[in-house]
């Protein structure tokens, strides 16, 4: 029997590029009167997971390098593994986000990262008053601290500017405000928990007799 094929591909598993063995391929040409162009679809099994995805590259006229999909699309971001501690509207909306960023649509992610910031607002602090007096709010009660409130509205204003004016971040720009994001959840609703409970957990020093 014939050795297959393979080749290196992003693992939405391993969450990295691995080899692959390529199970089947078929390639698809066209043409009209003014252009031509191929499809290639290959079905990748990972050596290592063993996860089966499809690649499917495209070449035409006036686009000589083409392009290069995957189905489903590699994980750009991991979900953090503490996100099952916060409640169900934020794990979905989360999930949400995370499905953006592996499509690569950029601007509603970063819509996504604002709504839950807002919901963070209006969860802990209420709905009445602009952002920047509801941040203000979130840090007085100890939430966050002034240099993180700072960072955060520059995330809302991000957020905003992605809604109302079709701001399209750089990966790198939406990256950080993810990092934002994930910090002040896990800063409000994660770690204070574990404090209490390490608090609870932790012995305590006893007392010196009289």
């Amino acid at each position: 029997m014939p050795q297959r094929a393979t080749k290196l591909a992003p693992c939405r598993s391993c969450h990295k590029e691995t080899k692959h063995v390529i199970l089947a391929d078929r390639v698809v040409d066209g043409e009209n009167e003014d252009l031509s162009w191929r499809y290639k679809y290959e079905f990748l099994e990972c050596c290592g997971c063993e996860k089966v995805s499809l690649c499917e590259s495209y070449c035409g006229t006036g686009d000589p390098e083409g392009s290069v999909t995957y189905y489903p699309p590699p994980v750009s971001r991991r979900k953090p593994s503490w996100r099952h501690h916060l409640e169900w509207e934020f794990i979905s909306l989360l999930d949400e986000i995370y499905a953006a960023l592996d499509a690569d649509s950029r601007r509603l992610a970063l819509m996504g990262a604002r709504t839950v910031v807002d919901m963070v607002l209006t969860d802990k602090v209420g709905d009445a008053g602009s952002f920047a007096q509801r941040l203000t709010a979130l840090e007085r009660q100890g939430f966050i601290g002034k240099k993180n409130r700072e960072i955060l509205e520059s995330a809302l204003e991000a957020g905003h500017a992605a809604t109302h004016r079709a701001y399209n971040p750089s990966p790198k720009v939406l990256l950080g405000v993810m990092d934002i994001v994930e910090n002040v959840l896990q800063a409000v609703y994660v770690l204070e928990e574990t404090a209490k409970e390490l608090d609870k957990a932790t012995p305590k020093r006893k007392t010196a007799k009289p």
